[in-house]
């Protein structure tokens, strides 16, 4: 059994006058364009907030990465200092 609707029944199409007729059928379009921007806007930030998501990742897998090359590019100058003896210079 359903459960009985809340608020106030909606009046006939039919009923009342020609002006009552047009406003309630304006303010009817009016409310379901408000309701369909309303999902609208959920379903673009549900989006952004995913392609946020996906951005920071890729930001941290690169930050990552960036962090690798410089510790290996470290490893490689302290090895080519290691090799190369500096000459002296001679004494007069």
């Amino acid at each position: 059994m359903e459960a009985p609707k809340r608020g106030r029944p909606k009046k006939a199409p039919t009923e009342g006058t020609d002006k009552q007729k047009r406003n309630r059928e304006y303010m009817r379009k009016y409310t379901a364009q408000i309701n369909a921007g309303i999902s609208q806007l959920e379903k673009d930030e549900a989006n952004c907030l995913e392609e946020l998501d996906k951005i920071r990742k890729e930001r941290k897998k690169l930050i990552e990465e960036l962090d690798k090359a410089n510790s290996q590019a470290g490893t490689i100058l302290k090895e080519a200092v290691k090799r190369k003896p500096t000459p002296k210079k001679k004494q007069d």
